[in-house]
């Protein structure tokens, strides 16, 4: 029976060496005479993932000399040895490409690959997302032959707990098949015939016992780490920062497993508890708070805790946070720069830099940030997109360029590239760089020809600058993409219908295309307004009054509705009440805008108007006049015999359609009754099918009519419909 001290220790799971040949005899094993006993040692390094055995060596116990060495290595390497030395070393470099494989979605998609790098006692690991980042210490502190690392310092930005926590969870995900967690500790017993196992059965050689090896310390060079195991060592001596670390694992191990698990309050009431056995320990008050920083309401509560153990601008990027949410801004600012003082991991200092400008409150604070964010990380999109921002919010259109033109060399793919191009050009276009985004959409266009989104990106420019006929070309183009596509562009046809009312004067066309713009796009309530408003121009009021009941029953659907729809329900209602004079369908239109707007004066003050007005009429109806004076129309008392007028020659007309007369007569006195819209339509309608003198007879009042329509449009703010009552002003001189 095997001895238990020299039972086989289970390989490193995950780590293997290359695979050897079976027929090939040869091995990388030499025949040595060390510490006076023969043993062999490798005479060449032996990878074992990103591992090197670099040096490996031991003795044969229980030879006798003389002995034949003639048969070499073969001769000796099925004798159980015992393990003398032996020398690991590791490339931080290839640790970082490593981890990248294997280190999960701990922060989402990495925006470049780990990496590693040497710090007091141990390594340090950054991790980064375009958004986030993560970076932790592993120290150094072995037992025997056992390996161990204290996980610690960990911090981070962006994140939404405690970076300890996260820092666990990565240990976890990278290194949970190797080691053994317990709190913050990760630990590998019998290294040394673990190594064994995985190097020397896969070259024909019995593994030999490891009981008498132990670590020493670790030794960081430039990027190459390096540890030993040695059976003359003795036990390793930790430093300080070790001891520590250990010291603080100890206290803090179960409150350590729980915030591995996501269970944030159970790890606060361990940390709590371990504060009793170490009152004030900063680094227990600070996990706390940190824990209290990623709960919404606990701010003022964390903040308190910290104060009465350390200088809360000191504590970190959490105590930033906390202090932004306080409404400490400057104190905020302050902590953050603190924090990302001395900090070596370019990603988390750029990210913390970008933080600090949203914290920063001057143009000039928050500018020099962005600059030493893209300094520390200049291929981190997430920095390179903010400054493109505060630089064009400043009007600093070149610089702002400058920074698209990196975002867009940095891009891996055409597709990428193309994306970047797009979303610089809308930016630009919001802002008012209408000449800029058409250049810069151009660019999009170079590496997809066929986007919709950038075709009508490039229009609109071209709009801004008064090439309507490209650009109605363009637009033209968008839509039929964006149709092979399966989804009809809403952006793109808006703007085309706006361009064909505007410029084109096309209104039936403009209507046509405005009822393609499907129910489930965010513009589906400007489409119905658009609709409803040049339905009325074109003097069909039944269908204006249509698409204005679908606008208002589009906006009692959504969910927000756009900021502008208590002005288009008004405009509804002012129409109905005026034009068509159906009260009915005014209030309704009035009732839903008040629900929107409840405090809104305007509306209520219209809205009682039209109320009282029913109310009367339905008094009326209750109470009926003599027969003489008996009326069944919806109007209110106000001017009742023009109105009457009004409405028997209206009734007039529609027995006499082609009574040039009567159409005059009407329309002056629905002039007279301030009702233009009415007049307008009148005007409309006959002025077509006239004859020239008839024409002539006609065309001064409806002139009068357009600049009435013009003047009560822009007094109310309704610049669109302004417009295009002018432009028709215009064409009919």
């Amino acid at each position: 029976m095997t001895p238990p001290h020299s039972s086989p220790a289970p390989p490193l799971v995950g780590l293997s060496p290359p695979p050897v040949d079976p027929v090939d005899d040869r091995v990388p094993l030499r025949l040595t005479v060390a510490r006076g006993a023969l043993g062999m040692e490798l005479y060449e390094p032996v990878e074992i993932g990103p591992l090197v055995v670099a040096q490996l060596s031991f003795t044969l116990p229980g030879l006798k000399f003389p002995l034949d060495l003639a048969g070499g290595v073969p001769s000796f390497r099925h004798r159980r040895g015992d393990l003398e030395h032996v020398r690991v070393e590791l490339s931080l470099d290839r640790l970082g490409r490593w981890l990248h494989s294997r280190v999960g979605d701990v922060l989402g998609p990495l925006s470049s690959p780990p990496r590693a790098w040497g710090a007091p006692d141990g390594i340090a690991i950054g991790i980064a997302s375009e958004r986030s980042a993560l970076c932790f210490e592993l120290t150094w502190a072995p037992m025997l032959g056992s390996a161990r690392f204290v996980v610690g310092r960990a911090r981070g930005v962006g994140l939404d707990g405690p970076a300890l926590g996260y820092a666990l969870r990565a240990a976890d995900t990278v290194l949970g098949n190797i080691f053994q967690r317990s709190g913050r500790v990760l630990s590998l017993p019998r290294v040394g015939a673990r190594i064994g196992r995985v190097v020397l059965p896969a070259i024909g050689t019995r593994v030999p016992a490891a009981e008498r090896v132990r670590f020493g310390s670790m030794v960081v060079t430039g990027d190459r780490v390096a540890v030993e195991l040695d059976s003359t060592f003795l036990p390793a001596e930790l430093g300080e920062v070790s001891a520590r670390a250990l010291s603080l694992a100890d206290l803090c191990r179960e409150a350590d497993d729980a915030l591995a698990a996501g269970d944030l309050e159970g790890a606060r009431r361990a940390y709590v508890a371990a504060l009793s056995s170490a009152p004030r320990h900063p680094e227990l008050v600070k996990l706390v708070a940190e824990i209290d920083a990623a709960h919404g309401d606990r701010a003022e509560a964390a903040l308190g805790m910290l104060h009465e153990t350390v200088a809360v601008t000191e504590a970190g990027a959490f105590a930033a946070e906390l202090l932004a949410r306080t409404g400490e801004l400057d104190a905020a600012a302050e902590a953050m720069r603190h924090s990302l003082n001395g900090e070596v991991y370019a990603p988390l200092a750029a990210l913390g830099h970008l933080r600090l400008s949203e914290l920063s409150p001057g143009a000039r604070e928050r500018r020099a940030a962005l600059d030493e964010a893209v300094a520390r990380a200049p291929g981190l999109f997430a920095v390179r997109w903010a400054r493109f921002s505060e630089r064009l919010g400043l009007g600093d259109v070149d610089a702002a360029l400058a920074d698209a033109e990196h975002l867009e060399a940095a891009a891996l793919s055409a597709r990428e590239r193309h994306d970047v191009c797009l979303r610089a050009a809308r930016a630009l276009a919001d802002r008012g760089f209408v000449r800029d985004a058409g250049r810069v959409y151009e660019r999009a266009l170079r590496y997809a020809p066929d986007d919709a989104a950038a075709t009508a990106g490039l229009a609109r420019a071209l709009m801004e600058v008064g090439k309507s006929e490209r650009a109605f070309a363009l637009l033209s183009r968008a839509v039929t993409l964006s149709e092979e596509s399966g989804r009809a562009d809403a952006d793109a046809l808006i703007d085309m219908a706006r361009l064909m009312a505007r410029d084109l004067g096309d209104l039936p066309g403009a209507v046509a295309r405005v009822r393609q713009v499907p129910a489930s796009s965010a513009r589906v309530v400007e489409a119905r307004y658009l609709e409803a408003t040049w339905r009325a121009a074109i003097g069909d009021l039944a269908g204006a009054s249509l698409g204005y009941a679908r606008l208002r029953d589009v906006i009692e659907l959504a969910d927000a509705p756009p900021e502008a729809s208590v002005t288009w329900l008004g405009e509804a209602a002012r129409f109905e009440r005026e034009v068509v004079r159906d009260w009915v369908a005014a209030e309704r239109h009035l009732a839903v805008a008040l629900r929107i707007a409840p405090r809104d004066a305007h509306v209520a003050a219209a809205y009682r108007e039209v109320a009282a007005a029913l109310a009367l009429r339905a008094r009326r109806e209750r109470e009926p006049e003599p027969e003489s004076n008996a009326t069944h129309d919806t109007t209110p008392p106000e001017a009742e015999d023009t109105d009457e007028r009004a409405e028997r020659l209206s009734a007039a007309l529609r027995a006499d359609p082609d009574n040039l007369e009567l159409a005059v007569e009407l329309a002056d006195t629905l002039l007279s009754l301030s009702r233009v819209e009415e007049a307008h339509a009148v005007l409309s309608a006959r002025i077509e099918d006239a004859t020239d003198a008839e024409r002539e007879r006609l065309r001064p009042r409806v002139r009068e009519t357009l600049a009435r329509l013009v003047e009560r449009a822009r007094d109310s703010g309704r610049l669109d419909e302004a417009s295009l009552y002018q432009a028709e002003l215009e064409r009919s001189s």
